[in-house]
């Protein structure tokens, strides 16, 4: 992957320095304040009023931050967000420099971090009145039992929906590979931002997920229900409007703890049928078979009995007699058919899994499909024009009883057809 060193985004900026360092495994959340947020506000007058403890969810499901409220500061709402490390040292930096000159600085407590960390259980209250927090000096912070690249992911998709633009550089490297073109960070956000603006409705839901070994840097595959509200007709505060979705397939790769690369597949037709749901993922899956099966070398087998074009053979070893195929139940020889479909439409056709990913537990496997070929007859709306074809596929399987039940799968036929188009 190569590195091109574009020009940086100013909003996106390095994380605080000093302790805030020390936990940047721990994702920031933006602080949703009005432009007065430097703004010192007047401490009550009211004494009857306990200094309540407050337990602030971290980003992270297993974190809490425990805080203790200053009554000599008070800050702007809150907005039901929480506070990042990063963004409570940054913080009360910005107030000890303001108290400092007012003459106050010996009334600020600076932020501590303590090594021992006993566990306190989170809980949040709109009602308590936000102010200039410390740490207390007992409980300070839980950290999470575990942060992998699925957790990384999660926090990811979050920023997202939050259109949190300038925390992004705390998930993704500075220079990515976004479905197979190498872009900066900001030409990365800026393509986010054309489909996510602060004025639409769009949010992604995590379906699925499948995480790869800590050998492979932990890929993740992702099935991701893309929400949006349509207004039907002119846009006025009586406007109909229409809740839709589609489906979009993530491979996320990961290099040193942070995004380096991203294939992203859009179910482009599902997009613009407006459909009002997706099809689900399967439901009260059966166990696992008693005896162990290596689904990597299923699967490679699955692959080698396309490839070798001897489906009607032995497409019955590595598939039940039904599957399900996005949403549609069909036979076993069907479901060959649409293999074969695509070997006479594209000549020297072939399967090359570029990565697997398998989770034994729920024995399913998720894999980037990566297609190679000559078209020769009209395929999904596209005429060959007498040139070669490089596209993928991204595909999810479940398994029932060591054989393929069911496969959701979006192909990436707008590439095919945009180079067939030119």
């Amino acid at each position: 992957m190569s590195h091109s060193h574009a020009p940086e985004d100013p909003s996106l900026d390095e994380p605080a320095s000093g302790q805030a360092a020390l936990f940047s495994f721990i994702s920031r959340s933006s602080l949703s304040t009005s432009q007065e947020d430097d703004a010192l506000l007047p401490a009550r007058d009211d004494e009857s009023e306990p200094h309540n403890i407050l337990l602030l969810p971290s980003h992270h499901p297993s974190t809490t931050l425990t805080f203790r409220q200053d009554p000599e500061l008070r800050d702007p709402v809150l907005h039901n967000s929480f506070l990042g490390m990063s963004e409570l040292n940054d913080h009360a930096g910005r107030r000890a420099r303001m108290l400092e000159h007012l003459g106050h600085a010996s009334e600020f407590k600076t932020p501590s971090f303590s090594d021992s960390l006993p566990v306190a259980t989170p809980s949040y209250s709109d009602s308590l009145p936000l102010a200039s927090w410390s740490f207390d000096s007992e409980r300070t912070v839980t950290l999470p039992t575990e942060v992998n690249n699925k957790s990384r992911f999660r926090s990811f998709m979050d920023r997202i929906n939050r259109r949190q633009w300038s925390f992004l550089s705390d998930e993704v490297h500075g220079t990515i590979t976004y479905n197979k073109e190498d872009i900066s960070l900001y030409q990365f956000v800026e393509t986010f931002k054309e489909e996510f603006s602060h004025r639409s409705c769009t949010q992604m839901e995590i379906v699925t997920l499948v995480a790869g070994t800590p050998e492979e840097e932990e890929p993740v595959a992702a099935r991701l229900k893309v929400k949006d509200l349509v207004v039907q007709g002119p846009y006025t505060a009586s406007s109909q409007r229409k809740q839709t979705e589609y489906t979009r397939h993530m491979f996320v790769y990961f290099i040193d703890e942070k995004i380096s690369e991203i294939q992203d597949i859009v179910d482009g037709a599902e997009k613009r049928r407006q459909s009002p749901n997706i099809v689900p993922v399967p439901n009260f899956r059966p166990p696992p078979p008693p005896s162990s099966i290596d689904l990597r070398q299923l699967y490679d087998d699955y692959i080698a009995c396309i490839n070798g074009r001897t489906l009607q053979q032995g497409l019955h070893r590595y598939c039940k007699e039904t599957v399900v195929w996005n949403g549609a139940e069909m036979a076993l020889n069907h479901y060959g058919q649409l293999m074969e479909n695509a070997f006479d439409a594209i000549a020297g056709l072939h399967f090359v899994p570029r990565t697997v990913l398998i989770d034994e537990a729920k024995q399913q496997i998720a894999v980037r499909i990566e297609f190679s070929g000559l078209p020769i007859k009209p395929l999904c709306g596209a005429t060959p024009n007498g040139r070669r074809v490089h596209f993928a596929e991204h595909a999810f399987y479940w398994l029932e009883h060591g054989k393929i039940s069911h496969v959701l799968t979006i192909v990436d036929w707008e590439d095919f057809k945009s180079q067939l188009d030119y």
